[in-house]
């Protein structure tokens, strides 16, 4: 052991420290006085004396020497009167109960982290549920990227993250919930000569199809649909971003197949119709997950910004939102919005 080898000092066994002694260390260097040591920290005038005699043991220094009638300190309590004041500073900061935390006057910057799916179909009830209860909150958005979603928790640089996160793996320190589900259909322009109703497999495969895909890399959900049956689409476009897909689509014959709440706001929008894709392409439907870290867990901001994401989703839920069973990785029970008291 580093410690062990000759000329080396042996390292203090902390387990062994009454962290009372240093906030009666820090008390006597800030006071030069045990009485008024002891008037600071509460303790009677024998109990800070009985301290200082344990700390001058421990760390092998008076500390505390009286000239004349006063009491000053020694050089090396010179040197540990700011170093003790943080310890206690950090101390105090540490161990403090949480903050409260109130809607209707709170200054806080919440930081949710989510798709441009997301943002899109969720943000308008999530700003509105603010707007009316939380009206001095900030609401800082952050793209998923690359990066996991769980890391960008952990490192603090979201409070909550919202979006498809079936690919990452379960980790004890990240809670997850489903918000809500949603399915697939197909979008084209209106009055589109073939894309209406509901399609047989061979028509939808041969419609002129925009893929959305943020990486540029080939294939999607539906392709990999299309394969099990042993056919192909042909995909005339691929862009990085959806929101630009409905008015393409809605000014040529290209189609495209997206989540039915995004269809649903662009069809109000745009000369667009819907119809369904073929049943035998099985394309389940999309679970949208709610994650957070263990460490805002009980924080009072973080949980009130939680439930509002629960109530602004309520409308999108299809009447089986559920909460997330990570045993069998797929919706459980309905999904209640958490208590913030």
């Amino acid at each position: 052991m580093l410690g062990d080898r000759v000329g080396l000092p042996r390292a203090m066994n902390l387990a062994g420290i009454d962290v009372n002694l240093v906030v009666a260390l820090d008390a006597l260097l800030r006071e030069r006085s045990v009485t008024e040591a002891a008037k600071r920290i509460g303790l009677s005038q024998p109990a800070m004396s009985h301290a200082l005699a344990r700390l001058r043991e421990t760390l092998g220094d008076p500390l505390l020497v009286r000239v004349g009638r006063a009491m000053t300190l020694t050089p090396r309590a010179e040197a540990l009167a700011p170093r003790a004041r943080a310890v206690v500073e950090e101390l105090e900061a540490l161990l403090a109960p949480l903050p409260s935390f109130d809607p209707k006057t709170s200054q806080r910057t919440l930081k949710v982290s989510a798709t441009d799916y997301v943002q899109l179909v969720l943000l308008p009830a999530l700003g509105e549920i603010i707007f009316r209860e939380a009206p001095g909150i900030t609401l800082q958005i952050t793209p998923i990227s690359d990066r996991p979603a769980a890391e960008r928790l952990r490192d603090g640089d979201a409070d909550v993250a919202v979006g498809r996160f079936d690919h990452e793996a379960q980790a004890l320190d990240v809670r997850r919930v489903a918000l809500f589900r949603d399915t697939f259909v197909g979008v084209a322009c209106a009055g589109h000569p073939t894309a209406r109703g509901q399609l047989d497999l061979a028509t939808y495969a041969e419609l002129s199809h925009v893929l959305v895909s943020p990486r540029g890399t080939p294939g999607g959900i539906v392709d990999g649909a299309l394969a099990k049956k042993g056919l192909a689409r042909r995909v005339a476009l691929t862009v990085p971003h959806f929101l630009v897909v409905p008015h393409i689509v809605a000014s040529s014959h290209h189609v495209t197949t997206m989540l039915r709440h995004v269809a649903a706001t662009f069809t109000a929008l745009l000369p667009l119709t819907t119809f369904e894709p073929p049943p035998e392409l099985e394309l389940e439907p999309v679970v949208m997950q709610m994650m957070w870290h263990e460490r805002t867990h009980e924080d009072p901001g973080a949980r009130w910004l939680r439930d509002a994401l629960v109530r602004a989703a309520r409308p999108l839920a299809d009447g089986r939102g559920a909460r997330f069973d990570k045993k069998a990785r797929q919706p459980k029970a309905p999904l209640a919005p958490e208590r913030t008291s």
